[in-house]
């Protein structure tokens, strides 16, 4: 994923990712592998169904300031041996616009975790944004209902 002005090439993020470059340098790291490729039960299949992504880049504009936000997001489900269907525990929230403003944009990642993990992730992401609109309603509301004479 990413935007086309930051991809750099499929070499260059292969030997980034793979091994820590040391350049001839005395830390003792020249040449340590730190990265290797998944290898166990997963095929490319199975590993590509246990994600959920944006499908690549998205883009909201702040039209006040003139900036563009680019932001991706992607889950990878937890491998479980034991619970090989497990479900995703995990929530997020993309909100552009977020109280009718083109200027606020809220985005939150809930990690969920044990039994009521779901539930838990899912609570939270609902309740944030809620509680966050709340707060800009009542911000408006105080500062409009302020009488400075």
């Amino acid at each position: 994923m990413g935007c086309g002005g930051s991809k750099e090439s499929t070499a260059s993020r292969k030997n980034s990712r793979k091994y820590l470059a040391g350049h001839g340098s005395s830390d003792g790291f020249q040449g340590i592998q730190l990265y290797s490729a998944p290898a166990g039960p997963l095929t490319a299949k199975d590993y590509k169904g246990r994600l959920v992504t944006s499908e690549g880049t998205q883009c909201v504009h702040l039209p006040r300031s003139g900036y563009t936000i680019r932001y991706a997001y992607v889950s990878q489900r937890g491998y479980y041996p034991d619970s090989p269907d497990k479900q995703n525990q995990d929530s997020f929230c993309v909100h552009t616009a977020f109280n009718g403003d083109p200027e606020q944009h809220l985005f939150g990642v809930f990690d969920g975790h044990g039994d009521c993990g779901t539930q838990s992730s899912q609570f939270a992401r609902d309740k944030v944004r809620q509680h966050a609109a709340m707060a800009l309603q009542f911000q408006q509301l105080s500062s409009s209902a302020c009488c400075c004479c």
